[in-house]
């Protein structure tokens, strides 16, 4: 009885902390701030207008880790009066520490610099956060916070509907002259610069009439209601560094950064040069940003806006349709409508990750699913390979995989380059943005780049006797069962595909 009697006081306990995480926290409103007019008078607009075709974007695609983090570090120290920062993820490793020394001397120098990321995955970060939004010229707000900074998991629990929709937007802006999208966050893997892990990925660097398009996207999330400002979540009066202090401890930083390996793989980029002399390629066309509502959850509709678009484009697909996706899970609907679009004479292409290559165990549990319908239906599908580097597994998804990048390339002319995942989460749950490109020689190099990595890199799924098998094109053999997997990966994604997941994934 004593023992029941115990166990009930618990589950009262329990409840009323829970019921603590779940309450709303009212916040004073904050203050409306929105993009400047991009300057005309410095030498990043001397450039770019000088270059500019009137109602059309250059675009520079950034695939390689290296030159993708130099392009964000030139970007910033070139910023005269804005900068305009977007992430989910912003790790606090060695890229991440570097990238905040350059917005720090950027604010220094008088720039305003606003930092709007996705509360998730900045636990234990606030006084951080804070350190470096004590500065006058930082303001940085964070999406969809949990308002209890302590005990996040049961905040989660609590209050599941709304923690679990997520910011996955990813963007950079510059005095409204420049912009970065795609799909990198801000840490290590994304750029070259971890060694157990190497993301795949791919964002587009632009100038011209879309670049105010990302701007007025970042002001309508800058200004939701879904976000707060780190001064509102934490307890300011517990910050213990000031001003002073966050200049001695950026100097003593960036006093350090000659010493580093990665700092002297930055040094060798090819793309330093060419930022310097000014003599970048530019693919120019028309250009527009697609991206959910920051109220997507709440507008009581079953998709987003990004998702119209973009089922909009993929109707018009005449000829061949490209599909990139790290997560690849598209449903009974989706999957019907390739195989229709077979049907009708259109070439189906489909790029996502091996088994052994993702480390989002549930994910490819979701996927597994309907790939071999597909291939049976006249679907190609490659899978990128595995490589020898030992991944921590999770099937909670923390997104490490080796192929991270989203692009939808349709009849060899339309590219779609952004945040999107081709799953459940980015169509219904999450917010995603991306830039819908049209310029054919783009989208031919584009496809040149897959087509290599799909001879090299990934294995190409057929149907032998009514089995699933992975053909090794580069050394042309036919391999039985999941390359690359051992016995305890296929047993998880096995298990986990019993599960009521999909939804979530």
């Amino acid at each position: 009885m004593l023992k029941n009697k115990y166990i009930l006081l618990l589950c009262y306990v329990f409840a009323f902390i829970v019921s603590g995480c779940a309450s709303k926290v009212d916040f004073a409103p904050l203050e409306k701030q929105y993009k400047f007019n991009p300057p005309t008078d410095t030498s990043l607009a001397n450039y770019i207008n000088s270059q500019k075709k009137p109602n059309l974007t250059g675009i520079k695609a950034l695939s390689d880790g290296i030159d993708a983090f130099i392009a964000r570090l030139a970007m910033i120290d070139s910023a005269q009066k804005s900068i305009d920062l977007q992430y989910y993820i912003y790790r606090n490793d060695e890229t991440g520490k570097i990238l905040t020394l350059f917005l720090y001397n950027a604010a220094e120098r008088g720039v305003r610099v606003r930092i709007l990321l996705d509360d998730l995955t900045t636990a234990n970060h606030d006084d951080g956060l804070l350190a470096v939004a004590n500065h006058p010229n930082i303001s940085i707000r964070l999406f969809n916070p949990s308002y209890e900074r302590q005990y996040r998991g049961l905040a989660f629990l609590s209050d599941f509907g709304r923690m679990n929709h997520r910011m996955h937007n990813k963007s950079l802006t510059i005095d409204n002259l420049v912009t970065i999208v795609g799909g990198r966050n801000i840490g290590g893997e994304y750029f070259s610069a971890n060694e157990n892990v190497e993301f795949g990925d791919l964002d587009v660097l632009a100038v011209g009439e879309a670049v105010d398009e990302v701007s007025n996207q970042f002001d309508i999330y800058w200004n939701s209601e879904q976000v707060q400002s780190i001064q509102q979540l934490a307890d300011a009066n517990e910050l213990n560094s000031d001003l002073e202090m966050l200049k001695v401890k950026a100097a003593e930083f960036e006093a350090t950064l000659t010493q580093g390996e990665y700092v002297k793989r930055l040094e060798n980029s090819s793309l330093i040069e060419r930022l310097k002399n000014k003599t970048l390629d530019w693919y120019w066309g028309e250009a527009h940003v697609v991206f959910d509502p920051p109220n997507k959850l709440e507008q009581g509709r079953e998709d987003g806006i990004l998702l119209d678009d973009l089922a909009f484009f993929f109707n018009q697909t005449q000829h061949k349709l490209l599909i990139v996706s790290p997560y690849f899970v598209p449903g009974d609907e989706a999957t019907n409508g390739l195989i229709s679009a077979v049907k009708e004479g259109k070439k189906i292409t489909i790029v996502t990750n091996s088994l052994a290559a993702t480390d989002v165990l549930a994910v490819h549990a979701g996927y597994q699913q309907y790939r071999q319908k597909l291939v049976e239906g006249g679907v190609k599908i490659y899978e990128v390979r595995g490589d020898a580097t030992e991944k921590k597994s999770s099937w909670k998804g923390s997104s490490k995989t080796s192929l991270h990048a989203k692009t939808f390339v349709i009849d060899e002319e339309i590219i779609f380059v952004g945040s999107f995942n081709f799953d459940p989460r980015s169509a219904l749950i999450n917010t995603e943005m991306g830039l819908v490109i049209e310029n054919a020689q783009f989208a031919q190099d584009i496809l040149n780049g897959i087509a290599i990595t799909a001879d090299e890199k990934a294995y190409e799924l057929s149907i032998e006797e009514g089995d699933l098998v992975w053909l090794d094109n580069l050394n042309d053999k036919v391999i039985y069962a999941e390359p690359g997997a051992g016995f305890w990966r296929k047993f998880m994604a096995d298990f986990l595909s019993l599960l009521p997941i999909e939804s979530q994934l």
